[in-house]
């Protein structure tokens, strides 16, 4: 039985616990329709993960079940204490600065890229702890184009720490280095000496989202 198989009979096991149609059940959805939840019991497709998520609300199982992350009906993610690993999502730079909604309106499982993470990152039960990639130059040669950082927003910065912040005139996300200098708030220093230093006079012109925790480089 490959993944969709077992997708399907999850979503058709929980369907007839709750004694329920497809017809039934896509009516409760409000959005899906009876023949697409038919091909996903029936193994031929899968759900995206919106539509996990909305029929688990109606099955009153969770969506990282319905998707086989987990073999928990309400969504507990069974890890051995010895192995210590952890899922976290994969956000754009847009969506980084609402993070918190995010990760409170879905489980980390649910979510359609993710990256793992062991115990070596101190970070790893922080509640706040999400992934997004470098999108400019600004912080090489340290950082290109498609690393990988791994943020904490439950964390406060020092000095030198990349951090992720957004420009709420701008409505811009940037990563940059953590910096302070007398008559500013803080700075935010760029490696690239073709990048400005920009200098944050006000509390309202910038939000830290994040302390930075570990960085993935990857060979293109």
């Amino acid at each position: 039985m490959d993944i969709k198989e077992q997708i399907g009979a999850r979503i058709t096991k929980a369907r007839k616990e709750l004694g329920i149609t497809i017809k039934e059940l896509a009516a409760r959805t409000g959005n899906l329709s009876a023949a697409r939840i038919s091909n996903w019991e029936q193994g031929t497709r899968k759900p995206d993960t919106i539509a996990a998520k909305a029929l688990a609300d109606i099955l009153k199982v969770s969506a990282s079940y319905l998707m086989c992350l987990t073999d928990s009906p309400q969504g507990e993610f069974m890890q051995s204490s010895e192995s210590k690993l952890r899922h976290i999502p994969i956000l754009s730079m847009k969506e980084a600065h609402h993070f918190k909604e995010i990760l409170s309106q879905q489980e980390s499982f649910v979510f359609e890229k993710t990256i793992l993470i062991d115990s070596m990152n101190l970070s790893i039960k922080s509640p706040s702890l999400f992934a997004t990639s470098v999108e400019d130059s600004s912080m090489q040669p340290e950082l290109n184009p498609g690393n990988i950082i791994i943020v904490d927003g439950e964390l406060q910065p020092n000095p030198g720490q990349y951090v992720l912040v957004y420009l709420t005139q701008k409505k811009q996300t940037v990563l940059r280095q953590y910096g302070e200098a007398n008559g500013c708030h803080f700075q935010l220093l760029a490696s690239s000496d073709l990048w400005a230093t920009v200098s944050i006079k006000d509390p309202h012109e910038a939000q830290i989202i994040g302390v930075v925790v570990e960085i993935r480089k990857y060979l293109r």
